[in-house]
């Protein structure tokens, strides 16, 4: 059994169309997926694909349209009293913007203790060593425990949110965009101890980012979201040493650590345009307006997920 298992998510916002009527867009658009106990996927996609929406509605943090969410076989819809207590100690999220994510307020030792105290999981004369021992995990000084959030680096208050997010031990984290707000000196650091977390406590990691190297690095398998739409997943190994849908080489192309192939980077890339034809009533292939290969067939038929194999599944009219 799956640790979570999503069929068909759909989350919609309000919006407007290219006429400005009023209109409910699909930020994800019926996306499924499953995280095994202990596994680290990754969710790549750029700024509007719908990644970080999807992380939250996994968490019961957005409301959804359609679909399902379930962990540990419970489905979040149904959840109550014990269960969902059990769902909100076992899944957390770190955030991307981590000193949005702290009370100014509170000393990052009071932060990490409120969660503590809130799940009643570590008796009250033990908390203030259980927030010692997390700030040292996540390699703070447990003296830090003391300060306020604005007294820390970026890369510092990503490590205190990352200890947060660790207190209550969980079995599934959803870590947003972790590394993109910080400087490349301090991004190997996080997302080594991210990963190193990770496999230490057989904790399953959900990894949200716009970057393949990130993703690369850290995650065993992948999924290429583009406008809502899962386009491909599979083996990390796969997906990046033989991409199949035009968006996740177009991706590739444009990072030359992971092109190994020597073609890749001469694929011709055409304009972005805003919204496909009639967006969000458009039916067709998200990705034909930019497509290299688009056909009119891509503007009239939506593409459904084909099984390559049994570790790679592209959504393509010509793969």
């Amino acid at each position: 059994m799956s640790l979570l298992e999503a069929k068909s998510v759909t989350v919609r916002f309000q919006g407007h169309d290219d006429a400005g009527r009023r209109c409910l867009w699909a930020a994800v658009d019926g996306v499924s997926l499953s995280v095994a106990e202990g596994e680290r996927v990754g969710i790549i996609g750029e700024s509007g694909s719908g990644k970080t929406t999807l992380g939250k509605a996994l968490l019961g943090l957005e409301p959804l349209a359609g679909g399902e969410v379930s962990f540990r076989g419970h489905s979040l819809s149904g959840m109550g009293g014990a269960v969902l207590e059990s769902f909100r100690r076992g899944a957390q999220m770190i955030f991307q913007d981590p000193m949005g994510s702290l009370n100014p307020r509170l000393t990052v030792g009071s932060a990490i203790e409120e969660v503590l105290a809130v799940h009643r999981l570590v008796p009250r004369l033990e908390r203030k060593n259980r927030v010692r021992e997390l700030l040292h995990q996540v390699g703070l000084d447990s003296d830090y425990a003391g300060r306020y959030p604005h007294e820390f680096s970026g890369g510092q208050r990503q490590r205190i949110g990352i200890a947060r997010g660790l207190a209550l031990d969980p079995a599934l984290l959803v870590a947003d965009e972790p590394v993109s707000a910080l400087d490349v000196s301090v991004q190997a650091q996080i997302l080594n101890l991210i990963r190193d977390l990770s496999v230490q406590r057989g904790m399953a990691l959900l990894l949200v980012a716009h970057d393949l190297a990130v993703v690369n690095y850290v995650c065993q398998r992948v999924l290429i979201m583009y406008k809502g739409r899962v386009v491909e997943e599979g083996l990390t190994a796969d997906v990046f040493g033989s991409p199949r849908h035009p968006y996740t080489q177009l991706l590739k192309s444009a990072v030359p650590d992971l092109d190994d192939s020597g073609g890749l980077g001469a694929l011709p890339r055409r304009l972005e345009k805003t919204n496909p034809p009639n967006y969000p009533n458009f039916i067709g292939c998200p990705f034909a307006p930019r497509c290299h290969c688009v056909t009119q067939y891509c503007f009239t038929e939506r593409p459904e997920l084909k099984q390559l194999n049994t570790n790679h599944r592209v959504s393509c009219h010509f793969v």
